[in-house]
């Protein structure tokens, strides 16, 4: 198979870079490997030089285009400098994360290629008999898991955050870091920022666990019983969040920022858990990413169980604080042994 180049778009955000830039790093080293080619990143921004040292510890390659224009997003703009770059070094493949500014970006700079885009996979893979790149991804709020064939480089297609693993080993050595200049168009860049104002809120796609209410939840009553859930399952996990489906939103008991769903976040925590949510299309493709789902519902027939791992049919108003009982009286169980064993240790002798 000839060699070819599998280049992904590294995101850079405020605090670093952005969690889906590693496991792009993780995705493109195996397709360039399957390819019997090289990995190259770009990184599109504004003082990125620490970002660009940070991701040439993974990739064989890394292009830089740092210009004080590019500071701020701007879809068509950043579309126009990653298309003069591909049209340059030609990679077979071009991988970009799934995020809310590149499902922007991403169309766009298909379109200037003029090949098709996969948006949201969830796996790929190289058919050895063509070298065309196969996306995976779920579709009809993931029902059915699909199959999509690129046949036209470059290969383009979007990953979905956190449906591989983050890339952990470094190359052996540093990659080369390369300086493209291209030709800027300031016309392009049709959208100024003119402040940036902190929403307090979470980050879904960074939790490990997410208590998801849906629309038997009710009222304000029901929403502290899953707050209650989530601050007992705080003491076994890192991060655990509060979610909700449309209908929890729509009755103004959360904010729109903890909608998961078509309309709201995708996400793929280690563990969801969905309270008195039906399962409707909707809401499924927003948390089929989940590695594993608890559903709690009074009705046996509600379809989330047909998805979920496991599935417990009752009242959630029951349910819900007994397992948070359960969960405080196994905590404080360990921390009851645990300090027996340290009073038990004999002293030491003066």
């Amino acid at each position: 198979m000839e060699h070819a180049k599998v280049m992904i778009l590294a995101d850079k955000s405020e605090s670093g870079l952005d969690p889906v830039t590693y496991e792009l790093l993780q995705m493109g080293r195996k397709l360039a490997s399957d390819l019997q080619g090289s990995l190259a990143a770009v990184i599109i921004g504004h003082g990125i030089g620490q970002a660009v040292e940070e991701v040439s510890q993974y990739a064989d390659e890394v292009y830089s285009i740092d210009h004080a224009r590019l500071a701020s997003f701007s879809p068509e703009l950043h579309a126009s400098l990653l298309g003069q770059l591909c049209r340059k070094i030609a990679p077979a493949v071009m991988l970009i994360g799934a995020t809310p500014e590149n499902m922007d970006l991403a169309p766009r700079f298909a379109y200037q290629m003029g090949v098709q885009v996969v948006t949201d996979s969830v796996q790929f893979a190289v058919e050895p008999e063509t070298g065309h790149l196969l996306c995976t991804k779920p579709v009809y709020g993931g029902r059915i898991i699909s199959v999509f064939k690129l046949r036209e480089r470059p290969y383009t297609a979007t990953l979905r955050p956190k449906a591989v693993e983050p890339i952990d080993k470094p190359l052996s050595g540093k990659g080369q870091i390369i300086q493209f200049d291209p030709e800027i168009d300031e016309s392009l860049a049709k959208i100024e920022v003119i402040e940036k104002i902190k929403e307090e809120g979470v980050d879904l796609n960074k939790a490990e666990v997410i208590v998801a209410g849906g629309r038997g939840v009710r009222n304000a009553e029901g929403v502290d019983h899953l707050r209650d859930l989530v601050k007992a399952l705080r003491k076994y996990f890192g991060s655990v969040e509060l979610g909700a489906s449309r209908p929890l939103v729509d009755t103004h008991l959360v904010p729109s920022s903890l909608q998961i769903g078509l309309t709201g976040e995708k996400v793929s925590p280690q563990l969801y858990i969905a309270v008195a949510i039906s399962g409707s299309l909707q809401h499924l493709t927003g948390m089929l990413g989940a590695k594993k789902i608890i559903a709690i519902n009074n009705n046996p027939d509600a379809y989330i169980f047909k998805v979920s791992d496991y599935g417990v049919v009752g009242n959630f108003e029951n349910v819900v604080p007994a397992l948070k009982r359960k969960l405080e009286e196994l905590h404080e169980g360990v921390a009851d042994n645990s300090l027996r064993k340290t009073s038990s240790r004999p002293g030491r002798s003066g």
